[in-house]
C-alpha cells in the first residue's frame, strides 16, 4: 500500500503543472461564481434560483473536467507530448457519454449509501472505471458501468482501502485548513475561492488513484491476451 500511495504522489508532484492548468482552465469560472454567490447579499428567493443553477453546472463542468484530466493521465503514461487543447477536445467529444455516466454513477451510489454506507461504497467502487471506460475504450455509458462492475471485482478492496485513505488525508489536511482562516478572520471571498481552487486540484489525487488500479486491470488484461512465450 505504501509503495502505491508513493507511486500516486509521484505521478501528482511530477504533473502538477498540466493538472493544475487543466482543472483551473475548467472549473476555477464556476468556482469563482460560487463564492461570490455565497457572500453576496441578496434576496432568499433569488439565492435559491442561482443555487440550483449552479448545483445543475455541477453536472456539466466535473464531467467535462474529470475526461479533461484522464485524457491528460493517459497522454503521460503513454509517453506522448502533453497537449492540453487535445485532452479538453477529448472529453469534450466524450461530454455526452461522461454527463450521463455520471447521473447513474451518483444515482447508484447515493441509493447505496441509503440504503447502508457500506453498500455505497462499494457501488462507488466497482462502478469507478465508468469514465475511463468511457474516454479510453469509447464504450457508451451502461456498457462502461457494466465493464468496470466486472473487472474491478478483484480490486474492490485495495482500491477501497487507498480511495478511503487518500479521501480521509486530504479530508483533514483542507478542514486544517479552512479552520485556520476561520480562526484569524481570513475566510472571505478571496481566500475561500482559492481554499476551493486548491481543494479541486488536490482532489484529483482520488481519480489518479483508480487510475492506477485501471492501468493494473489494462496490464492484466494485455498478459492474458499475449502470454509470454516459453523458449
Amino acid at each position: 500500500m505504501l509503495e502505491l500511495f508513493k507511486d500516486i504522489f509521484q505521478f501528482f508532484k511530477k504533473n502538477l503543472w498540466p493538472i493544475s492548468i487543466l482543472t483551473l482552465a475548467i472549473e476555477f469560472p464556476y468556482i469563482l461564481i460560487q463564492n461570490i454567490h455565497y457572500f453576496s447579499n441578496t434576496s432568499s428567493e433569488f439565492s435559491n434560483h442561482v443555487g440550483l443553477i449552479l448545483f445543475m453546472a455541477t453536472f456539466i463542468i466535473y464531467p467535462l473536467s474529470t475526461g479533461a484530466q484522464i485524457s491528460l493521465y493517459a497522454t503521460i503514461i503513454g509517453g506522448s507530448e502533453i497537449d492540453l487543447k487535445k485532452c479538453f477536445a477529448d472529453s469534450r467529444k466524450h461530454f455526452f457519454n461522461l454527463v450521463v455516466g455520471s447521473v447513474i454513477y451518483i444515482f447508484f451510489t447515493l441509493l447505496g449509501l441509503l440504503v447502508f454506507i457500506v453498500p455505497g461504497i462499494i457501488i462507488a467502487v466497482r462502478l469507478s472505471f465508468y469514465c475511463f471506460f468511457i474516454v479510453l475504450d469509447d464504450l457508451k455509458p451502461v456498457d462502461a458501468l457494466k465493464k468496470s462492475a466486472r473487472v474491478t471485482k478483484e480490486f474492490a478492496w485495495p482500491l477501497a482501502s487507498a480511495l478511503i485513505t487518500v479521501g480521509i488525508l486530504l479530508v483533514f489536511f483542507l478542514l486544517f485548513i479552512q479552520l485556520a482562516l476561520n480562526q484569524v478572520g481570513l475566510y472571505n471571498l478571496y481566500s475561500s475561492t482559492l481554499f476551493d481552487s486548491l481543494f479541486s486540484i488536490l482532489g484529483w489525487l482520488s481519480l489518479i488513484v483508480v487510475f492506477r488500479f485501471y492501468c493494473l486491470h489494462k496490464e492484466k488484461a494485455k498478459a492474458e491476451i499475449d502470454p509470454p512465450v516459453v523458449s
